[in-house]
């Protein structure tokens, strides 16, 4: 199962380095045009998936950030020295 979880990160660094090399080649100014469409057509294609990508890591982060958040608070109101009022 933790194949399935990493490929789609190691499938990101490779589209993040195709969109930088992408990138680097326009921003050097030698390319013909339809070249240069062709590249951008792929560059918007690779933005939209590295954001589509990004968007779900982040809910996945929220999420595990609340089941945190509540575990680490059941954690604390069933802790001993908190429930005893005779120590304060």
């Amino acid at each position: 199962m933790a194949k399935k979880e990493s490929k789609p990160i190691q499938t990101f660094e490779a589209d993040f380095e195709r969109m930088t090399a992408i990138v680097d080649k326009l921003e050097q100014g030698n390319v013909p045009l339809s070249e240069m469409l062709s590249l951008y057509e792929e560059a918007m294609a690779l933005s939209a998936k590295l954001r589509e990508v990004l968007a779900e890591a982040e809910l996945k982060v929220e999420k595990l950030a609340a089941i945190h958040e509540e575990t680490a608070g059941e954690k604390v109101q069933g802790n001993d020295i908190f429930e005893n009022e005779d120590l304060f």
